[in-house]
C-alpha cells in the first residue's frame, strides 16, 4: 500500500471503513431481528411434550399466576414455629439468625429488643414444638401446638396458641414462597 498515491490509499481506507460500518449494520439488525423473535416466543403459550412407549403428545398449556394455597401457608407456619420455639439455650443469638429469613425487619427488631429486656441465662434448659396445628381463614391465620420446656431433663408441656401476622413480599432462597410474618400474637399457655 505504500507505493500508492495517497488518493488511492485515501479510496482504499474509505472502502475499507464502508465495509466495516454495512457490517455492523447488518450485524445489528440481526440482533434486532432475534430479540424480536425472542420476544414474540416468549409471550406464546408454552407446549410440553411427552414421550413414551406409545409415542410422542404433544399439550399446550396458559401461563398464569397461580395465588398461594392454604397448604403453603400451613407449611410455611409450621417452619417459623419449629425455628421460633425451638432453642438449645435460652437467649442464644442464633435463635434471631435462625427466623430471619421468614420475619420482616420490623418485627425481628422487636424480637429482638423483647429478647434484650427479658435476658435471664438459666442452664439446663432447653426448647421444642410437637403436634403443630395450623388453620388458615380469609381472615386470620392461627396455629396451636405443644410447646415443651426441659429443666434439667424434665420436660414440662404446655399448648399455645399463636394468631399471626403475614405479609407476602419477594422471594429468596431461604424464604421461596416469599411469605413474611410482620405480627404474632401468643394467647397464653393452657
Amino acid at each position: 500500500m505504500n507505493n500508492l498515491s495517497p488518493r488511492t490509499q485515501w479510496l482504499a481506507l474509505n472502502r475499507i471503513a464502508n465495509t466495516y460500518k454495512v457490517i455492523c449494520f447488518s450485524l445489528a439488525g440481526a440482533l434486532v431481528f432475534s430479540l424480536c423473535i425472542l420476544a414474540y416466543v416468549s409471550t406464546l403459550p408454552p407446549i410440553v411434550v411427552s414421550k413414551d412407549i406409545n409415542g410422542i403428545e404433544r399439550y399446550s398449556s396458559n401461563r398464569e399466576n397461580i395465588g398461594l394455597q392454604n397448604e403453603e401457608i400451613k407449611n410455611f407456619v409450621k417452619i417459623f414455629i419449629t425455628r421460633n420455639y425451638t432453642w438449645e439455650k435460652m437467649n442464644d443469638p442464633a435463635h434471631l439468625i435462625n427466623i430471619r429469613p421468614f420475619v420482616t425487619e420490623d418485627f425481628l427488631k422487636l424480637l429482638s429488643s423483647n429478647k434484650n429486656n427479658n435476658a435471664k441465662k438459666l442452664d439446663g434448659v432447653s426448647q421444642y414444638v410437637g403436634n403443630i396445628k395450623v388453620s388458615v381463614s380469609d381472615k386470620e391465620i392461627i396455629a396451636q401446638f405443644d410447646k415443651i420446656v426441659r429443666l434439667k431433663g424434665l420436660p414440662l408441656v404446655s399448648v399455645t396458641q399463636i394468631s399471626l401476622q403475614i405479609i407476602k413480599d419477594t422471594p429468596n432462597k431461604w424464604n421461596p414462597v416469599g411469605l413474611y410474618v410482620n405480627g404474632l400474637i401468643e394467647h397464653g399457655d393452657k
